[in-house]
């Protein structure tokens, strides 16, 4: 079986990436959040923009959680335990925020979109990573082809 070949950077990078989506995502919960009131359904006119945008932004948290922690030395079952848990206790930390805030409330219904989109992103992360073999890399030089 060919397996796609990419890069693991340095942790401290991964790490980054993790903390650019979750400070994204708690800027667009405590203000106001984009296409607010402009859109009204997400794609094929099934659910709501806001459910679409929940379940995206804790996918994406929950992908760059998985590749900030594709090196440990943990089970696949432990990582996207991890994984899954801190996505979802960092949806339900916003959730408390919101409902401190006037402008802003929180809904269990948020909550549960945010555990869905975490708990998809992390199954398709494990699928995914069966194709995939990661290398290590320390510079812009060392990234190679994904196929060889």
């Amino acid at each position: 079986m060919r397996r796609f070949r990419l890069p693991l950077v340095p942790r401290p990078l991964r790490l980054a990436g993790v903390a650019a989506v979750a400070s994204t995502i708690l800027y667009y919960s405590v203000f106001t959040p984009p296409g607010s009131g402009a859109i009204r359904t997400g794609p094929l006119g099934v659910l709501p923009y806001s459910t679409w945008l929940h379940a995206l932004a804790y996918a994406g948290l929950a992908v760059t959680l998985a590749y900030a922690l594709q090196d440990r030395s943990w089970r696949d079952r432990s990582v996207l335990a991890v994984v899954f848990l801190l996505a979802v206790g960092y949806g339900g930390s916003i959730e408390l925020l919101q409902s401190t805030l006037d402008a802003r409330t929180a809904d269990f219904g948020d909550l549960l979109t945010n555990a869905v989109g975490a708990a998809v992103a992390a199954v398709c992360w494990r699928v995914a990573t069966r194709w995939v073999r990661f290398y290590r890399v320390r510079r812009v030089g060392e990234i190679e082809a994904p196929v060889q």
